[in-house]
C-alpha cells in the first residue's frame, strides 16, 4: 500500500469570497440617494455637481460607503479564512485553541507570538481533535503542533498496515528538529487516547534537502541592477521559505517566475525542481543572483 498523508486541510485561500453587502460602488449609492431624494421632493429633478444639495448627498454616499465597508469588514472578521488578530484568537477560544508563545518576553524585548496564519491552520485542524469513534490525520498533526511550538510543520503519513509515521519539521534554520523535541512528541503520542487503538505511531524529524540556486536576470537599460537583485532575492527567498514544509515540492519555473520582479525581462534558473519525498523538506542553502542587460 503506498505512503499517504493521512489528512488533507482545505485551501482555505481558494474558498471563493463571502456575500455579505451589496452595491460597494459609490456612484451606484449616490444615484440610490439621489433618486430616492427626487421621490421624497419632486422639485429637485436636474442635479448639477455644483449644486450644494448634491455637495450633500455626496457626503452621505461616501458616509454610507464607509458604513458598509466596515459591516463588510465586520462580517469577514468571524470567520476562520478572514480573521485577524483578536477576532482570530475568539474564534479560536471556541474550539480550545489558543495562540502560542513562541519567545518569552524579557525585560527589554516583548514576548513572540505565533503568527495568525499557523494559528488559523491549527483552528482548522482543531475539530479533528475532539472525541470521535476514530483518530485522524488532522488530530495527530495538531497534537503535535500544540505540543511543540518550536515546530513549524508537522505531516501524519500513512505506511498502511496500521502504521503511521509522523513527521516533524523546525521552525529554526533549516529545520531540523533537536532530539528533545521529538522525545516530547512522542511521549505524548504514547498514551492510550492519543493514538487509534490500532495504528502503531513513530515519531521522527524530517530529511532535509538542501538545495543552492542560481538565478539569472535579464534587464532592460534604466533600472538600478543593484535594486533589481536585491529586491528578486527578496522574492525568490520569500517563495522558498513557502515552500519550506513537509512533502512540498520547489519548482524551478516558480523561482524563475517570482524573481521576474519590476524591470526584469527575462529570468532562468538553473536549478531542477526538488521533490524532497513524503517526508522530506527542502531548505535553500545558497542563492547567486546574476544580472544581465540586453
Amino acid at each position: 500500500m503506498p505512503a499517504s498523508p493521512s489528512s488533507n486541510a482545505l485551501d482555505l485561500s481558494a474558498l471563493p469570497a463571502p456575500d455579505t453587502l451589496a452595491a460597494q460602488d459609490f456612484e451606484a449609492i449616490l444615484g440610490d440617494v439621489i433618486a430616492d431624494l427626487q421621490a421624497r421632493w419632486p422639485q429637485f429633478d436636474t442635479p448639477v455637481d455644483s449644486d450644494p444639495a448634491v455637495k450633500l448627498l455626496q457626503v452621505v454616499a461616501w458616509r454610507e460607503l464607509l458604513t458598509r465597508h466596515a459591516i463588510d469588514d465586520a462580517a469577514r472578521s468571524t470567520m476562520l479564512a478572514y480573521a485577524r488578530g483578536g477576532n482570530l484568537d475568539q474564534i479560536g477560544a471556541l474550539l480550545g485553541v489558543s495562540r502560542r508563545t513562541l519567545t518569552l518576553a524579557t525585560a527589554t524585548e516583548p514576548a513572540i507570538m505565533e503568527s495568525d496564519d499557523e494559528l488559523r491552520a491549527r483552528i482548522q485542524l482543531a475539530p479533528e481533535a475532539l472525541p470521535h469513534a476514530g483518530v485522524t490525520g488532522g488530530f495527530y498533526r495538531s497534537r503535535a503542533l500544540a505540543i511543540a511550538p518550536a515546530l513549524k510543520d508537522v505531516a501524519a503519513i500513512n505506511r498502511g498496515g496500521g502504521r503511521v509515521d509522523i513527521i516533524l519539521l523546525g521552525r529554526d534554520g533549516d529545520g531540523d528538529v533537536p532530539g528533545d523535541i521529538v522525545a516530547d512528541v512522542a511521549a505524548a503520542f504514547a498514551e492510550d487516547d492519543a493514538v487509534q487503538l490500532t495504528d502503531v505511531v513513530s515519531v521522527r524529524g524530517a530529511t532535509i534537502v538542501p538545495y543552492d540556486a542560481e538565478v539569472r536576470l535579464t534587464i532592460a537599460r534604466g533600472p538600478d541592477p543593484a535594486l533589481v537583485r536585491q529586491q528578486a532575492e527578496r522574492a525568490v527567498r520569500a517563495y522558498a521559505l513557502r515552500r519550506h514544509a513537509i512533502g512540498r515540492v520547489v519548482y524551478a519555473q516558480q523561482l524563475a517566475a517570482v524573481a521576474s520582479v519590476g524591470g526584469v525581462e527575462h529570468a532562468s534558473c538553473t536549478l531542477a525542481d526538488i521533490a524532497p519525498g513524503d517526508a522530506g523538506a527542502a531548505w535553500l542553502r545558497d542563492l547567486i543572483i546574476t544580472v544581465d542587460r540586453p
